[in-house]
């Protein structure tokens, strides 16, 4: 059976996982990373568990929330992750693992080079492997840069606006304008990011948000999004330039995922100094589709 760990051994998980500027995939201790600390500074307030193939010279890792825990927010229920340095690792750990495979779950950016792996792990368990639409694959993109950007005004950005933190009571208008918001759930899941992390937004000089980014409690930068009346001005690569540089300040390595379709958000990254290339490319999966609740 995979090993779970006590609260005592995320100390020194946490402390073995040295985030490297020269790691082009290495997004997963990334994520791994920054979801440990959150959890133990009490930033998480849900049970999650994690899970090893072996201890403590593990090779693979997997978390996901507790399932018995009544205070997990919507958003966060069947989300797997998964870390990994041995093939071998990640094997031995789908297979002896508590994940119910049967349940609908979701993979968080599991990286494509573990494709071939996880079909291996649901055939032999009788499931099948999501259909095309089931997987959404992104590009990892990472600053790899150690300077804070400066966060002067682009060209064309207007002069009166100022650039702070999302207040709580933006979040019923963040969740609106994401491609998968709109809902109870994703307010809520807005509110908790906006409230827990940080975040970084340009205000017009009525003070109100035009753009902003937040970031996610697993570590990557999500939810970027300029009003359509105030784009092509640089508000968002302002406001990047502000979250990359909270970022760097807390000893977070920035980075964020480009799903394949957004050539835009690729343009506007590779101006902030963003990179990626094949290691780094992931997929949000969805497992039993067929099982997800109705929203």
């Amino acid at each position: 059976m995979a090993r779970s760990l006590a609260r005592s051994e995320l100390e020194q998980l946490v402390d073995s996982l040295v985030l490297s500027w020269d790691d082009m995939a290495s997004h997963t201790k990334a994520m791994l990373h920054c979801t440990v600390r959150h959890y133990l500074d009490g930033k998480i307030p849900w049970k999650i568990t994690f899970e090893v193939d072996r201890w403590p010279d593990y090779t693979a890792v997997l978390w996901t929330c507790d399932e018995k825990d009544t205070s997990v927010l919507a958003f966060a229920q069947d989300s797997v992750f998964l870390h990994w340095t041995s093939e071998d690792g990640l094997r031995q750990l789908l297979t002896s693992t508590s994940v119910d495979w049967t349940k609908s779950l979701i993979l968080i950016a599991f990286p494509l080079s573990g494709l071939s792996i996880l079909r291996e792990h649901l055939e032999n368990q009788g499931l099948p492997f999501p259909a095309a639409e089931d997987i959404h694959p992104c590009d990892t993109a990472y600053y790899l840069h150690k300077i804070c950007p400066s966060l002067e005004k682009v060209d064309g950005t207007d002069d009166k606006v100022t650039v702070a933190p999302l207040q709580p009571e933006h979040s019923h208008l963040v969740s609106s304008t994401w491609r998968h918001g709109g809902t109870p759930e994703s307010e809520e899941r807005t509110h908790y990011h906006i409230t827990t992390f940080p975040s970084a937004c340009v205000y017009d000089q009525d003070g109100n948000p035009v753009s902003w980014i937040l970031l996610n409690y697993y570590g990557s930068q999500g939810l970027g999004y300029t009003l359509p009346d105030n784009r092509g001005r640089g508000y968002f690569q302002l406001a990047s330039k502000y979250l990359i540089s909270t970022c760097l300040q807390k000893g977070y390595l920035p980075f964020l995922f480009i799903e394949d379709y957004n050539e835009p958000s690729r343009i506007i990254h590779r101006k902030l100094g963003y990179s990626w290339n094949e290691a780094g490319r992931c997929a949000y999966i969805r497992l039993n589709k067929n099982k997800f609740k109705s929203s």
